[in-house]
């Protein structure tokens, strides 16, 4: 699911740490729309209803929410980017990464 709404928006994918995803874009509005794109499907995704039955994966009768749910964090500004000589592929450093 991410790695596909990834590709429609352009996205690269610096790498992955623990659960976590970072992917970079051109501009910002590729990456918002992105985060946005990320949790509309996971809201109509078809959840097993195993995972539907737990406390925190039950459709909400006040909002759109069921099943998994995830973060999504935008970060925009400028960034130092580096080749990884053992991956050979392009990380991302800065005060813009960390904040």
């Amino acid at each position: 699911l991410i790695r596909k709404a990834l590709a429609e928006y352009d996205g690269y994918e610096v790498k992955t740490i623990g659960d976590s995803f970072m992917v970079a874009f051109e501009k910002a509005a590729q990456g918002v729309l992105f985060g946005l794109a990320i949790q509309e499907q996971l809201v109509y995704a078809e959840w097993p209803e195993d995972l539907l039955a737990l406390e925190h994966c039950k459709d909400e009768e006040d909002g759109p929410w069921c099943g998994l749910r995830v973060r999504v964090g935008v970060h925009y500004g400028e960034v130092e980017v580096q080749l990884n000589p053992l991956t050979g592929r392009y990380d991302y450093f800065g005060n813009t990464v960390n904040k």
